[in-house]
């Protein structure tokens, strides 16, 4: 028996020994396409190219040598690349390759589809990342990262990828056609940096998707985007995104009619579709969405979409947008959105909002209660504040702010009554407002009280460009007349003034013309007279009646210098 044992450790010895350098063959060779490599190459023949990465990656070629291109030269300095990354800058989309052992087994591709492949890493820690899911989101096809972090996945010259895993931020890579063959990515983990800012839209879209990942497991999220079949069903019912007729390919089924008692899930919807409390829709609606707090859409939206809270589409909508608190757009809104709070689209027909609007382009009108906010507007803006980068249209506001093609002015004046005057005016050429005040720097030492007479006010404008270095300006302006404090009693003063505006350059011009006012006036008032008779240079209207107190008009003129921004 000892004698037995005492033979078999060698042969343990050999098995142990054969087991370990295979499995250290099999790790070496599983890495070949990991292997780091420096590479210096100046119009070199394909051939040649090929044969020195198979010497530094310490590995050997399998391929006709007749599918070589011998016309094909390379230029490429490579220091520390992989091997993968330097196959794929000298490849390109033209041939394929795939380890076999020791072996790398070239062919070349009998038709050429792009594709996109790359790394992804954690960004704070640079770590590559396996089991990432990347996906186009236009066509669905779906691919995850290997235990070095690599990808690579087909896509088309407008694809729209996006790479998502639980814990990180989703990231998109928009590819057009000078996107590069090999793209590496670093994804922020799902807390945002404080040193990183995003832009509200930005916050919006993100909202949406962590909602979605709340309602929608990882498992049955995967699970849709490997199936690249559209499923049809005419009606389902559902419980929650999992508990349905539909059962967990919900999210691979496009229904036509759609019932959800709390919360649904699906591919998309044809006709209506109605949920307790939300809907999610991975790609396309038509008809009519409505949910008592949200709809989520990835895709586009050809009807209507009603929410007690919020509305958020990933792409364009044909139709309309209803949200008790804020409607979303990715894309395009080719009709209206209808928002408590606030409206935010990529571009937009219509926006109406009680709070504000956003959007980069409009092509129609932004109402809000209070901002409006827009990249390029051929339109108008009506709300208190109006912001746009480039407008072609009008912008009514108390502020109005246009980089390009507005009007802004900044301007110290005179007049008949006050010899001291500031006004602020914003807007388009076309039509503009202000906000104007001014005073009588004078006036105290005339009134034994001591009071300043002064006023405030508002009106609109517009400009009439001449010539290059000439315009006239029309400014219609409505102010309320106080003596010391602010008086709470019909004393108005409205003046249409007519000026002459001679620029100096970009920035600076003088102006100066004739003015009509029109004064009203409380006659119980005890000095609305004496005031009347200060300001009125020249009465043009009938004082020998009794409504002498109420109505005086008289010519004045009026003097200014301005700014413009």
């Amino acid at each position: 028996m000892k004698q037995l044992i005492y033979e078999n450790k060698p042969r343990r010895a050999t098995l142990f020994l054969v087991l370990f350098l295979w499995a250290g063959a099999f790790l070496h060779a599983n890495d070949v396409l990991e292997r780091s490599i420096s590479v210096r190459f100046d119009h070199t023949p394909l051939k040649e190219v090929l044969e020195e990465i198979a010497k530094q990656g310490g590995f050997q070629w399998s391929y006709n040598a007749g599918i070589l291109d011998n016309n094909l030269k390379i230029s490429l300095v490579a220091n520390g690349w992989t091997v993968r990354e330097v196959l794929l800058h000298v490849l390109g989309d033209t041939y394929t390759f795939k380890q076999n052992g020791e072996y790398l087994i070239l062919k070349k591709r009998k038709k050429t589809q792009q594709h996109l492949s790359g790394y992804i890493s954690d960004r704070s820690t640079g770590r590559r990342m396996a089991n990432v899911t990347v996906y186009d989101r236009q066509t669905l096809r779906s691919t995850t990262t290997d235990k070095h972090g690599y990808y690579e996945l087909p896509v088309n010259p407008r694809s729209e990828v996006v790479i998502s895993k639980l814990s990180y931020r989703d990231t998109v890579l928009h590819v057009d056609p000078q996107t590069p063959r090999l793209v590496k990515l670093d994804m922020y983990t799902d807390s945002v940096p404080q040193n990183e800012k995003s832009t509200f839209r930005e916050e919006m879209s993100r909202f949406g998707l962590k909602l979605e990942q709340f309602f929608v497991s990882s498992s049955q999220k995967m699970s849709s985007l490997n199936i690249r079949d559209s499923l049809h069903r005419y009606f389902q019912v559902s419980f929650l995104p999992v508990l349905g007729t539909n059962h967990r390919l919900s999210g691979s089924v496009t229904n036509d009619w759609s019932l959800n008692l709390l919360v649904g899930y699906s591919r998309g919807n044809r006709r209506l579709e109605l949920g307790g409390l939300g809907n999610i829709n991975r790609e396309n609606v038509t008809g009519l969405q409505a949910a008592g707090l949200f709809n989520i859409t990835g895709g586009h939206c050809d009807g209507l979409q009603t929410a007690g809270l919020f509305n958020n589409l990933g792409k364009d909508i044909r139709g309309a947008q209803f949200a008790g608190v804020y409607n979303y757009a990715g894309g395009q809104v080719r009709g209206a959105q209808f928002g408590g709070i606030a409206n935010i689209a990529r571009s937009s027909t219509f926006q109406s909002a009680g709070i504000f609007n956003s959007a980069d382009s409009v092509r129609g009108c932004q109402i809000a209660g209070i901002f409006n906010r827009a990249g390029r507007i051929k339109g108008t803006q009506i709300g208190l504040v109006n912001f746009a980068r480039e407008i072609d249209g009008a912008q009514i506001g108390l502020v109005n702010y246009s980089r390009h093609g507005g009007y802004v002015v900044l301007e110290a004046s005179a007049n008949d009554v006050f010899l001291a005057n500031i006004a602020f005016k914003s807007g388009v050429p076309g039509i503009y407002t202000i906000l104007t005040a001014g005073f009588d720097p004078e006036y105290p030492s005339e009134n034994p009280s001591g009071d300043h007479f002064w006023a405030y006010g508002a009106g609109l404008g517009a400009q009439v460009r001449m010539t290059r270095w000439a315009s006239l300006n029309f400014d219609l302006i409505h102010r309320h007349l106080n003596e010391g404090g602010h008086d709470n009693v019909v004393q108005e003063w409205d003046q249409l003034a007519v000026s002459l505006d001679l620029h100096f350059g970009q920035h600076f011009s003088i102006a100066g013309g004739p003015s009509a006012n029109l004064f009203i006036a409380d006659p119980d008032r005890v000095g609305s007279a004496t005031i009347r008779d200060r300001i009125a240079t020249k009465n043009w209207l009938d004082t020998s009646n009794n409504a002498d107190g109420w109505l005086s008009a008289w010519p004045g003129w009026t003097a200014a210098v301005r700014v413009r921004f």
